[in-house]
């Protein structure tokens, strides 16, 4: 079932299933293939390993993940850790972002697997087709992401914004580029689930003015070894993200 945040349990099934139906599924087959883009786009994956809906979205974000511009992003939210299952990836700070986002987009709630698109178009995170079309809509741009000091420090070459200085949001993703996964109970028990992207922290540096720019950011030591980076620039802290980069592990 597609999972909703509602208050009773019986219309989390039911409405679920409606809307899976009324707004599309998936494209299994992949038979459409992936867009050319000419610059980034950013595709933020709210998941969890708790929902029985949202293996098929997370095979997609496998798949985006390959392409050389789709910065993709594994958001796993804490709101389904009650069922039998506490995802491994889970943090408190993915629900807040996907409740944040569903205040600036106007929904009254929010479910898995739900996929944004460059902060500002969102839909049922399994609906390959649907992803391709968001695909396609428009890049954002190019942040320059690179490592010095024995890789505990990234510089950010930030852009001139088109339409000159805005202020900015700032936020610093670290990444496990991939996870697999053995569930053993809840709504998937006994799948073995590869995750790609998923966020291991998010912090908030600061504003930008919009203005051209380079910035020393310390990152420390995290939990995976070889992470990757994302750095993403919104205004109003979750509104249309305006510039992003990303920086993968080294091979």
């Amino acid at each position: 079932m597609r999972h909703k945040l509602l208050f009773l349990p019986f219309l989390v099934a039911v409405i679920g299933l409606s809307l899976i139906g009324q707004r599309g599924s998936v494209d299994a087959a992949g038979s459409l293939p992936l867009p050319q883009l000419s610059g980034p786009v950013v595709v933020e994956l709210f998941t969890s390993q708790s929902c029985s809906s949202c293996p098929p979205a997370d095979k997609v974000l496998v798949e985006f993940a390959t392409h050389a511009n789709i910065i993709a992003i594994g958001c796993h939210v804490t709101y389904w850790d009650h069922l039998n299952w506490r995802d491994t990836l889970s943090h408190d700070f993915c629900t807040s972002r996907q409740r944040a986002y569903a205040r600036q987009l106007r929904k009254k709630q929010v479910y898995t697997p739900q996929m944004v698109v460059n902060g500002m178009d969102e839909f049922v995170g399994s609906n390959r087709a649907r992803a391709l079309s968001a695909l396609t809509t428009g890049t954002v741009q190019p942040i320059e992401l690179s490592h010095i000091k024995d890789e505990d420090t990234l510089i950010a070459t930030l852009p001139a914004l088109t339409g000159g200085p805005n202020l900015q949001t700032l936020w610093l993703l670290r990444l496990q580029p991939r996870h697999t996964q053995a569930i053993k109970s809840g709504e998937n028990r006994g799948a073995m689930i590869t995750y790609v992207n998923s966020v291991e922290t998010l912090r908030q540096i600061g504003t930008w003015s919009g203005r051209a720019q380079t910035l020393t950011l310390p990152v420390g030591k995290g939990e995976t070894e070889n992470p990757g980076y994302v750095l993403i620039a919104q205004p109003r802290g979750f509104g249309p993200i305006s510039a992003a980069g990303q920086l993968k592990p080294k091979s």
